[in-house]
Order: structure tokens, then C-alpha cells, then sequence
């Protein structure tokens, strides 16, 4: 099969949303389809079966850059023949759509719920107003849902917001959910790494180590872990917490949030690292407090590991989740109480044990496997309604 993807940045250490296409081209080409990833920039190289094909557009301003790339990714597409063109992002001539970022009407209410007060929230819904690249965003967006043949939903809350602010028919909306390497994301990476890296952040054998990945660090809830550490400290003296801080998003207004809470020495900004299954291996939960995330991989990455979870219902990856069996879901990410509750409750190493166990045989029902053949079989649904 002659397959384009369409993904507008073809980097995987941008975010979970790259390390997908980038994996699930991999996997692809090595079942021996032909993959040409059209892109405006790539750090991923060609290889057996797979091209990339790099889409010239202005860089500035944004909104024509946006609307560049969708309309010069379609006549690059008519050009060649391709059996089906999977669009990740927002671009045109495509006839299957996977929106990684969810509805982005989803994800503008998902910022503004992470603003705290109702003048930042009035400023910021004036700024989306006035944005000409996010109206170029939503005009993409519209029209490539229009035009797309099968839209994919990464969980039922994404098929829910297409439904909802897109007016998607749900009998086109296909749920495709994310998978995992299992493999690389394994309990036994404690044995390998834990001690290591416990030592190299300067993490006693002791301390209580709460990760945090993300690089979008306002939208991902950085803020009421903040907080959280706060309460922790006050509530439970005795306990060493720390709060392990992955990714590379900006830290100054965080880090001057840490000292003004008084935790300055508790919250680890470690940037973006490679390797992130032996940061699991060496944390004690996963905190992923969410105000919006269409399906974090860093839920079942952490969950693959054996690592407990808590996530919010804003997270479509929560869907994976039992409560209080193989992880915590909370309803709101700025309730430091509700978050403290869980991770009081997992300072007994019995129940993390146990949950830590829950989770990896739920994230085992979600292998990369799994996601590539469901993505398969919705092409040859499309081929086959089109023959």
C-alpha cells in the first residue's frame, strides 16, 4: 500500500504526538508498506520504505504558514497517487484524519480552564478573537473534516469534542487508541535504572518521587502540582517529597511559582532527556492533571512500566483507567485536596505495588500492534467503500 502521512513537524522529540507518527511509520514500513511523510521540517532520516517529502512555507506570518501547508500538502498530494493520505494535523486532500490534538475548539476550552481567574480567561478568549492564525486553524479544520472520508478519534472524549463543537457525523468517527511499546516501557526497568537515576537528579533511595511529563507545562497542570507539593509538605513533614519535572517547557514562571509556595528545593526541573522509561522506572506515581489531553502516551507509557497513574477526566487516556484499581481519574485538576487524596493513599507500598501491577496488564491490552491494525483495517474500509 502507497501511503502519504501528513504531519506539519516530523520531530519526535517535540511530543508524544511526533514519537506516534513516527512509530507507527516505522511499523508500516517494516510490514512493507511504502511511506511518505510530507512535512515542513524532519528530524526523522529516509529509510527502507520510507521518504519524506518537505513542504515549503512561509514562516511568518503563522496563520499563512498554517494555511500554506494545508493548501500546498494537497497539491502535493493530487500529484502523486497514493492509495490513502492520513492527515494527522490540519492539512487538505487527505481522506482519512487522525486530529492528534483532538478539536481544537476542545483545546481552546481546555486552556482556558487552566487559567485561574476571570479576567486572565476574558483576555484570553479576546486574544483568540483577534488571532488571525487561529482562525486559519479553525477554517482548516472545518473544511478538512468536511472533506475526509473516515475520521479517527484517539478516545471517546475526542469523538465526543468532534461531535460536539465540530458537528462530526459520529457514524464517520472510527475510535483508534493509542498504543505503547511494552517492551521499552517495562517494570523491569527498575533493576536497570532506578538506583541510577535516583542518584543522578539527587533523589535519596527514600524520597517520594512524584514525574511530571509534558512540555506544555501550563495545559498539563504543572501549576496545581505545584500546589499539591505544598499541601504535601505541610500535611506529611515526615515524608521527603519530590516532584521530578520531564520535558522542556518554560520554566521561569514555574520555577518563581515553586519559591513562592516554598518548594523550591522539591520541584526538579530536569528539561528534556532522553530515554524517559528509566525516568519511570526511578518515580514512585505519575501525576498527569490534565486540563486538556486528547490521549496522553505518557499515561500508558507510565502505566506500561507499572507505574500508578493520576490523571483528570479532561484526559481521554483516562478511559484506560479503573479507578482506585489500576489508577486515580480526579475531576478537577485544581483541587489540590483531590489530588492529595490519591497520592496519600499510595505512600503504602502495598497498594502501589498493586496498582502498579493493575496497570501494566491494562496497558497491555493497548500494544503498538494492536493500534497499527486497527489503522489498517480502517484503510481498507475506506479503499473498500471507494473501490
Amino acid at each position: 500500500m502507497k501511503i502519504a502521512f501528513c504531519l506539519e513537524q516530523f520531530n519526535p522529540e517535540r511530543g508524544g504526538a511526533e514519537v506516534y507518527v513516527a512509530d507507527l511509520a516505522r511499523l508500516m514500513c517494516a510490514r512493507g508498506h511504502q511511506v511518505s511523510v510530507l512535512t515542513t521540517t524532519s528530524s526523522v532520516l529516509p529509510a527502507e520504505n520510507l521518504q519524506i517529502r518537505l513542504i515549503s512555507t512561509p514562516r511568518r506570518p503563522r496563520f499563512l504558514h498554517a494555511l500554506a501547508y494545508a493548501f500546498r500538502t494537497r497539491r502535493a498530494v493530487r500529484a502523486e497517487k497514493f492509495d490513502v493520505v492520513h492527515a494527522f494535523e490540519r492539512s487538505l486532500g487527505m481522506n482519512i484524519v487522525q486530529p492528534l490534538g483532538g478539536s481544537y475548539a476542545a483545546s481552546l476550552e481546555g486552556n482556558l480552564r487552566s487559567l485561574r481567574g476571570r479576567w486572565g480567561r476574558a483576555a484570553k478568549k479576546l486574544s483568540y478573537l483577534l488571532s488571525p492564525r487561529r482562525w486559519a486553524y479553525f477554517a482548516v479544520e472545518k473544511r478538512q473534516l468536511r472533506e475526509a472520508g473516515l475520521v479517527i478519534a484517539i478516545s471517546a472524549m475526542v469523538k465526543s469534542d468532534l461531535v460536539r463543537f465540530n458537528r462530526v457525523d459520529p457514524r464517520r468517527i472510527r475510535i483508534v487508541r493509542n498504543g505503547v511499546d511494552l517492551n521499552k516501557f517495562n517494570p523491569a526497568n527498575r533493576d536497570r535504572f532506578r538506583a541510577k537515576v535516583r542518584k543522578e537528579i539527587g533523589v535519596g533511595p527514600d524520597d517520594f518521587v512524584l514525574l511530571f511529563v509534558a512540555h506544555n507545562f501550563r495545559l498539563k497542570g504543572l501549576s496545581p502540582l505545584i500546589r499539591l507539593m505544598k499541601l504535601l509538605k505541610e500535611q506529611k513533614p515526615d515524608t521527603r517529597f519530590r516532584l521530578a519535572v520531564l520535558g522542556n517547557g518554560r520554566r521561569t514562571k514555574f520555577a518563581a511559582c515553586a519559591r513562592r509556595h516554598g518548594v523550591e528545593s522539591e520541584v526538579l526541573f530536569l528539561g528534556g532527556r532522553p530515554f524517559t522509561e528509566a525516568y519511570y522506572a526511578a518515580a514512585d506515581i505519575c501525576v498527569h492533571p490534565s486540563y486538556y489531553d486528547p490521549s496522553a502516551l505518557v499515561v500508558l507509557e507510565a502505566m506500561a512500566s507499572g507505574l500508578p497513574v493520576i490523571t483528570t477526566v479532561f484526559c481521554g487516556a483516562s478511559e484506560a483507567i479503573e479507578h482506585g484499581v489500576s489508577g486515580f481519574v480526579i475531576d478537577n485538576p485544581d483541587d489540590e485536596e483531590k489530588l492529595a487524596g490519591p497520592v496519600l493513599e499510595l505512600l503504602d507500598p502495598q497498594l502501589r505495588e498493586r496498582i502498579g501491577t493493575a496497570a501494566r496488564a491494562c496497558a497491555e491490552s493497548y500494544p503498538y500492534a494492536r493500534n497499527q491494525m486497527e489503522i489498517l483495517e480502517i484503510y481498507n474500509e475506506y479503499l473498500g467503500s471507494h473501490a
